[in-house]
């Protein structure tokens, strides 16, 4: 009766290879998360020795309620010295998935415990797949819904919870400082990611590295390079050297130009001039100087009318005086002068034929905005600018006319829309 039947043996080749492949697994997810949670620590390094910000952070943070084991956990306390000792408090994570519930509990219960904890984010590394980066999104959407109950305060990217904690230690520095910290800081950080090695080794390759190399500036490399018309994983990165010393303008002004970075890759070498925006502000002094600059820029001659009343302009420092008395100089240049809109554009934002210019550098080629997170290159943001803001400003232009604080009569200062 016993005929035909045959023992099923396990196959222990088989199960030995899935257990190899499991342990595997484990130690990259082990070595991914120990290397997002450095990602955070450097991050916050940076802030208290770099930029100097006044804060106090530890590793780790366990509360329970009375008399009972410390259960509820994070990754990092941060305590602002400044502002009545205020907690933040941070998880780190590279995936966001089911467990983020567990996440949800533990928050919960820490603000029934604890009062001064007023923020808990969850935070990713930058780096992470386009698939987790939707995650992210899709779960920071869910947060701030009016139908969902989150104790969360959102998920952030590393770079997000810096820029998060920036804002809340400078607010009470006054505007003018707090204005040049940031865009000092925008600058520096841009300069410190394209010259990044991980960064470099992720875009070579991007899939074999992206559970063991973290970044917390991926995104904005790759963003930068894109708009260079390079591809990632094709156009290998063989050096890339970038730098905030840019040589000064005639006058001894700063010019357009924020970042100079050059590139070689296994196809080719390009350069790039970055200019770099770092504002809450939705018009900002973007151009101040001498009128016969913009009448150079313009290649305007003496006789032409628009010479005179860009003259009478200066003189006067705004359009309602001029109206007032300069009447017939008002009139030129409501009509005259929004023929010149793109080339306007390019001089105030970029610097293109300002006769101030005595090195190419000095003329931005690209513009990132890294409060409102955009980059766009030289002409395409000058065709956007013009055809947005074409008819929100005075003469027809684009932009607000106006004279720096006891100077009218020698300088004009001209105000452009941010992409707040």
């Amino acid at each position: 009766m016993l005929e035909g039947i045959i023992e099923k043996v396990p196959d222990y080749g088989f199960l030995w290879r899935c257990n190899i492949t499991m342990n595997i697994g484990n130690k990259l997810k082990n070595k991914s998360g120990k290397q997002a949670k450095i990602l955070i620590s450097e991050m916050l390094d940076n802030l208290i020795n770099e930029l100097n910000i006044n804060l106090k952070f530890q590793d780790g943070y366990s509360i329970g309620y009375p008399n009972q084991e410390k259960q509820f956990k994070m990754d990092f306390l941060i305590e602002f010295t400044d502002f009545n000792k205020e907690q933040w408090l941070l998880k780190s994570t590279n995936s966001i998935r089911d467990r983020i519930y567990g996440t949800e509990f533990f928050a919960q219960n820490i603000r029934l415990i604890n009062k001064k904890v007023k923020k808990i984010y969850v935070v990713v590394p930058d780096s992470i797949s386009e698939k987790e980066m939707r995650n992210k999104i899709n779960y920071s959407t869910k947060i701030k819904s009016q139908t969902y109950t989150s104790f969360l305060t959102d998920v952030l990217t590393v770079n997000e919870l810096r820029q998060k904690i920036i804002e809340k230690s400078t607010q009470n520095i006054e505007q003018g400082l707090r204005s040049n910290i940031l865009g000092s800081d925008a600058e520096t950080s841009i300069v410190s990611l394209l010259n990044d090695k991980r960064n470099k080794n992720l875009w070579n390759n991007y899939e074999a590295l992206k559970h063991t190399v973290k970044s917390s500036t991926y995104h904005i490399y790759k963003s930068i390079l894109e708009n260079l018309n390079l591809s990632e994983c094709i156009d290998k990165i063989i050096e890339i050297s970038a730098t905030d010393n840019i040589p000064l303008l005639s006058n001894r002004g700063k010019p357009k130009t924020d970042i100079h970075v050059k590139i070689k890759t296994n196809n080719q070498k390009i350069c790039s001039n970055i200019s770099v925006k770092n504002t809450k502000e939705k018009t900002v002094t973007i151009h101040e100087g001498s009128v016969s600059d913009i009448i150079m820029a313009l290649n305007l001659q003496e006789n032409n009318p628009l010479t005179q009343a860009l003259k009478d302009f200066e003189k006067v420092g705004s359009k309602k005086n001029l109206l007032h008395k300069y009447p017939d100089s008002c009139k030129i240049l409501d009509d005259k002068l929004k023929c010149h809109n793109k080339e306007l554009v390019g001089l105030f934002i970029f610097g293109l034929n300002s006769p101030l210019v005595n090195n190419n550098i000095q003329v931005a080629d690209l513009i990132i905005f890294t409060n409102n997170f955009a980059i766009w290159r030289q002409k395409d943001y000058i065709d956007y600018y013009v055809n947005k803001y074409g008819t929100k400003g005075q003469f027809g232009t684009p932009f607000k006319w106006t004279y720096p604080s006891k100077k009218r009569g020698k300088k004009i200062q001209i105000k452009g829309f941010s992409n707040n």
